[in-house]
């Protein structure tokens, strides 16, 4: 069953290994097996409690060998099997190294190693109150060429909560432009506003910094941007997927996420930080999405003078992040 499953991760619902399972193993066909972006969700699960695991479809996975599939209309979207979750092995799954939901923690460290990720290291507030961590992923490569892994989840009740199977689960740390909202780098091209300079601005001060991993063409297209030979909108343009994740970054990966998706549990937030230094008038800075906020950030423009200003504020944020996790920080008066 494993390989087999395996062997299914990353096929569309429509192809027919995938409907021949469904079928074969008691699963049932969606109704609308098809995703709308007009549709606040971009996967469904499909059940089987008798056999103790699901399988999941997504739309849009954010891996490169993955991309989006377009349906028969615009907006719409066929979705690809992204993941299998065992609940428990009722089909008796012959899971890597033998493991079943009986093994404990002190057992899967002697045998997978450490976790690959802890609760704190994805968030705070996942932190329980006495300070002790709240669960443990580990996650192993069953095929890295087509980002195929499996893992598990040990929770603070001493149990496995689950074993999962599939691509891995990541959201961008910076967003230009959304395939799955029709948009492309025509149309970020010829937007406006605070937020889309605001993450441009973030992304050249990683550049210059020398944090993400590149291949020769966008390095160039690097060393162009650091030398004030190309907009930075070049680079958007050579990443031709309209986002920047957590593993395109060489180090500082964590600070990124957190910082750019109040994630420390202490209100530090790049946006945030950015809007406030702008903002002269306390009032609007007590409602910065609000509408009298948002049309004196409009004067926000890309240039020389603000990147210098917003990259001493995240020069300081990185190294306050670095001392304390955020912890002693305080919000930009």
């Amino acid at each position: 069953m494993f390989d087999t499953l395996t062997s299914l991760i990353g096929l569309p619902i429509s192809d027919d290994r995938i409907i021949a399972f469904i079928e074969k193993n008691g699963f049932k066909y969606p109704k609308k097996p098809t995703i709308s972006n007009r549709s606040t969700d971009t996967t469904y699960w499909v059940e089987n409690k008798k056999l103790g695991f699901d399988l999941l479809f997504s739309a849009q996975v954010y891996v490169d060998n993955y991309p989006l599939i377009a349906g028969d209309k615009k907006g719409i979207f066929i979705p690809i099997l992204s993941h299998v979750r065992w609940h428990n092995n009722k089909s008796k799954t012959r899971l890597p190294h033998d493991l079943d939901f009986n093994f404990k923690f002190d057992a899967l460290k002697n045998l997978l190693g450490e976790p690959t990720l802890k609760s704190s290291d994805i968030a705070r507030v996942w932190i329980n109150d006495d300070g002790s961590e709240s669960f443990y992923r580990w996650q192993l490569p069953v095929d890295t060429e087509k980002n195929i892994y499996w893992g598990l989840q040990y929770d603070d009740d001493d149990s496995i909560r689950d074993f999962s199977l599939g691509l891995p689960y990541d959201m961008p740390v910076l967003e230009f432009y959304d395939k799955f909202m029709s948009e492309n780098f025509t149309t970020f091209s010829k937007a406006t506003g605070f937020y889309r300079t605001a993450k441009l601005m973030f992304l050249q001060w990683a550049i210059e910094r020398d944090l993400l991993q590149l291949d020769t063409e966008k390095a160039k297209i690097a060393a162009a941007i650091k030398e004030r030979k190309a907009p930075i909108t070049d680079m958007i343009n050579a990443l031709d997927r309209g986002y920047v994740l957590e593993d395109d970054f060489s180090s500082e990966n964590s600070f990124a996420r957190i910082y750019t998706h109040n994630l420390s549990g202490f209100n530090i937030l790049y946006t945030q930080d950015v809007a406030y230094n702008f903002l002269q008038d306390a009032t609007l800075r007590e409602n910065y999405f609000g509408e009298a906020a948002r049309k004196e950030l409009s004067a926000f423009v890309y240039n020389e003078e603000n990147y210098q200003i917003v990259k001493g504020i995240i020069d300081n944020r990185l190294a306050e992040y670095k001392s304390h996790k955020f912890s002693k920080s305080k919000q930009l008066a």
